[in-house]
């Protein structure tokens, strides 16, 4: 018995999904009261950055930001728990992205946005992308054990997603090179007085 959803109407769910949980991020952030720590702080590691004087992440760090939600996607795709579990981890990654830039919007206003489209955009655009890839397979092959279908070899799923493990690749190169230096840019116009 072939899966109730096909690509596309899987695409679909998980997209919904997506953007629900991007959308509860955002109202949420508006819920969450001002705290001034996380405004001083935020303040001051702008500044720092600024400077020249931000942390930058490591390169085991930014492999592992990059690579743990395609991987949990992955990992939920071996088995029927995936049905429920993919949905809810693209839910959950749509609203941290959703509150992140949120609140450094909050807090901050036009600079916050720019601040955050400095810090996660540019991954983002290459990483979202290639989570919705990996989640509509895996989403598709949990979906087939619920049916009772046999997966399909490994070697064909590898196949297939080989694309996805460059553009993960490009992605860190972008993360640990343009990211460090746009948000740089980023702070020295709009958070030194």
């Amino acid at each position: 018995m072939p899966p109730v959803l096909d690509g596309l109407n899987q695409l679909a769910v998980l997209g919904a999904c997506f953007i629900a949980g991007a959308l509860g991020g955002f109202f949420f952030s508006g819920w969450s009261r001002d705290s001034l720590d996380l405004l001083d702080y935020l303040q001051h590691y702008f500044q720092l950055a600024g400077q020249g004087n931000g942390i930058e992440p490591s390169l085991w760090s930014s492999i592992w930001d990059l690579v743990r939600w395609p991987l949990a996607a992955l990992l939920l795709g071996a088995s029927t728990f995936g049905a429920v579990g993919i949905p809810a981890l693209l839910a959950v990654r749509g609203f941290l992205l959703a509150y992140s830039t949120a609140i450094f919007a909050r807090l901050f206003g036009l600079p916050g946005m720019a601040a955050s489209l400095a810090a996660f955009g540019i991954t983002a655009l290459v990483a979202v992308p290639v989570l919705f890839v990996v989640s509509v397979d895996a989403f598709h092959q949990s979906l087939g054990r619920l049916s009772g279908e046999r997966p399909p070899a490994w070697s064909q799923r590898a196949q297939a997603l080989s694309p996805c493990a460059g553009l993960l690749i490009l992605a860190v190169a972008l993360q640990q090179t343009l990211m460090p230096a746009l948000l740089t840019a980023v702070c020295a116009r709009l958070f030194i007085s």
